[in-house]
């Protein structure tokens, strides 16, 4: 039986079709010629594949181009992917003086020599099925619609558009409450002498809500920070915003962060990813307790991880006939932020090439291709290398405070007395990480240190009682939070956290209900905005010294909230005092004044937005129980 898949009118409507007379057949086709999707198809034509590309837009590339995010951010060099890069570079060189336009011309070049056919302003509008095997699309061209079949169909629009009309699971968003990373506009700048790009964040959209998406795009393009391009001259804003999160589907291996931190990784990788968690938001007392173990409890955000992507990542759970090597593969929304680079999409994509010419020439279903195979044909390109598989590392060019940063790899420590070293510093997380691994036995170590008179070692072993659930330190931690302790952690060399908030965040997560009317306070009385805590320079963490917003007071207040709604999580007897809290400060904009000046369609009144947003569906979910 065959099924045409559409989607009318935002919703899913398939209906069986008689055997439908396809006017072109491909061995693959790739929708989205995006950073991922051009080097599939060329890949997959450079194996001998008969190749079809469809795109959106009117050229190729994607991010890497019309979006203007030419370099990379951290990942493993290495695979087919550098042949075509030295190719751009040398063009560059001497034809063009910007890495996008480049890029461009080269890779469709190089696809146009390799006979692949390419549908630009195009769009899939139908998917066909055989069961839960994909056999083809339904095109809508400038020509018209194209019934157009293939072997493997290959989703590489980065929002899993082709796989959510054919009814693959996804999943989008935060838990707390739905939202993607911020996006930003990216420019191209003239210093002088060179050109380049610079990005400027805004705040979090739905991409697949036209109207808000469109709203996004109007603001953001006339919207003037002072902070903007740094003395550079504008020459233009690319087209594409840049938007860093979308679907993920629900794959037949899916990555997740918790099984990340358990060493628990796969046997199966296609290659490995490495870079930090970051998340683009300050609003990280939002985005769950995984993470915030890791990236506030433990003041970690920017350690890099490695992450080693199973091959089964891109193949959707239940289906066949269909691979989604794009940032929409299987991994949470934790690990989403980390394996999203662009040399993890061109790692992805040679992944995929190879996996589909496997199953076409030996006709196979993709699942039932031999993994040493895929493998084999990895290590071969240097896609995939042991050596990338480099655990935790600090890596960066730069400290918190500008000084020069040498990378190196992070060693957790085994030894209970050896703790002590770590926790006396302004660096601690290592050592509190370090405890969450070793469990209980580092208890009898850490509790001797709560009565020390080093305060470090003193509030430092606190924060690592608490990462193993024990509530023993809590007397400490609201000590920290009544001074309203500023000291900011040097663990990182961004996103480091004010002490204060960490002790904030662990009580929250350990359910301490005396800290209640601490925090009741600290986001209700108008002058707390106004102690001295909020106003000193080294209350501000690294690059986070925005005009028109309050950072270090943003960052109490968000935790607080987090923190009150977990509690009121535990302790239900307490919901009322927290809801009428809740109530009396955000039914007004009093508090978001408090906070920034800027336009609440910007990345800092997005995020001061958000704080309501999640105390009033608090209060709904408990008023449901």
């Amino acid at each position: 039986m065959i099924y045409l898949s559409e989607i009318v009118n935002g919703e899913q409507v398939t209906r069986e079709v008689c055997e439908p007379s396809f006017e072109k057949s491909f061995d693959v086709i790739v929708c989205g010629l995006g950073t991922s999707g051009s080097l599939a198809a060329l890949f997959c034509a450079e194996n001998g594949l008969s190749v079809l590309g469809v795109e959106a837009f009117s050229c190729l590339g994607g991010t890497h181009t019309v979006g203007g995010v030419p370099g990379h951010y951290f990942g493993c060099p290495g695979g087919r992917y550098t042949t075509v890069e030295q190719d751009v570079q040398d063009f560059v060189r001497r034809y063009t003086h910007t890495q996008t336009e480049g890029r461009k011309f080269v890779v469709e070049q190089t696809l146009t020599e390799q006979g692949v056919e390419i549908f630009y302003e195009a769009s899939v509008c139908g998917v066909y099925l055989q069961e839960n095997t994909v056999i083809g699309v339904r095109v809508l061209t400038e020509c018209g619609i194209l019934d157009c079949k293939a072997s493997i169909v290959m989703d590489c629009t980065a929002e899993a558009c082709v796989a959510v009309m054919a009814g693959c699971e996804t999943e989008i968003g935060r838990k707390t409450d739905g939202q993607t990373q911020p996006y930003s506009m990216v420019s191209l700048v003239f210093d002088g002498k060179n050109y380049g790009y610079t990005n400027i964040d805004f705040g979090r959209v739905n991409q697949h809500d036209r109207v808000k998406l469109s709203e996004a795009i109007v603001f953001s393009r006339g919207y003037k920070m002072e902070e903007g391009h740094k003395g550079k001259e504008l020459i233009a804003q690319m087209p594409l915003m840049g938007v860093r999160e979308g679907r993920r589907i629900i794959a037949e291996e899916t990555v997740r962060l918790k099984e990340l931190f358990e060493d628990k990784q796969t046997d199966t990788p296609m290659f490995y990813s490495y870079a930090d968690l970051d998340k683009h938001g300050w609003d990280i007392a939002f985005d769950g307790e995984v993470l915030g173990d890791w990236a506030i409890g433990s003041n970690l955000g920017a350690y890099n991880v490695t992450v080693a992507v199973p091959y089964k990542a891109i193949l959707p759970k239940g289906y066949d006939g269909i691979l989604v090597p794009c940032r929409a593969l299987g991994v949470d929304r934790d690990v989403s932020s980390c394996v999203r680079m662009n040399r993890d999409m061109k790692k992805v994509a040679e992944a995929a090439a190879e996996w589909a010419d496997l199953a076409i020439k030996q006709n196979k279903k993709l699942r039932e291709v031999s993994y040493d195979q895929l493998k084999e044909r990895l290590m071969e390109s240097g896609c995939l290398k042991e050596s990338d598989n480099r655990g935790y590392r600090v890596d960066g060019t730069r400290n918190w405070d500008g000084t020069p940063l040498t990378p190196h790899s992070v060693e957790w420590i085994v030894d209970p007395e050896k703790l002590e070293e770590v926790l006396k510093t302004e660096a601690p997380g290592r050592a509190i990480w370090s405890v969450k691994r070793m469990g209980t036995k580092a208890e009898s170590v850490l509790r001797q240190h709560l009565s020390a008179t080093d305060e470090n070692l003193r509030k430092h072993s606190a924060f690592a009682m608490a990462i193993l659930g024990n509530c023993e330190a809590n007397a400490v931690l609201k000590d920290i939070v009544i001074e309203r302790d500023g000291l900011m952690l040097k663990d990182c060399r961004k996103h480091n956290n004010l002490r204060g908030c960490v002790a904030i965040y662990w009580l929250g997560r350990l359910g301490d209900r005396e800290i209640v009317p601490t925090l009741i306070d600290l986001i209700s009385n108008p002058d707390e905005s106004c102690k001295e805590i909020y106003k000193r320079e080294n209350a501000m963490t690294a690059r986070y010294k925005m005009r028109g917003f309050e950072y270090a007071y943003f960052q109490f207040v968000s935790q607080a909230v987090m923190a009150l709604i977990r509690i009121g999580d535990v302790h239900s007897d307490l919901r009322p005092q927290i809801k009428n809290a809740f109530t009396s400060v955000f039914s007004n904009d009093d508090y978001y004044h408090r906070i920034t000046t800027r336009p609440k369609e910007t990345s800092e009144g997005n995020m001061t937005q958000i704080i309501k947003v999640i105390a009033f569906s608090a209060i709904r979910k408990w008023e449901i129980e």
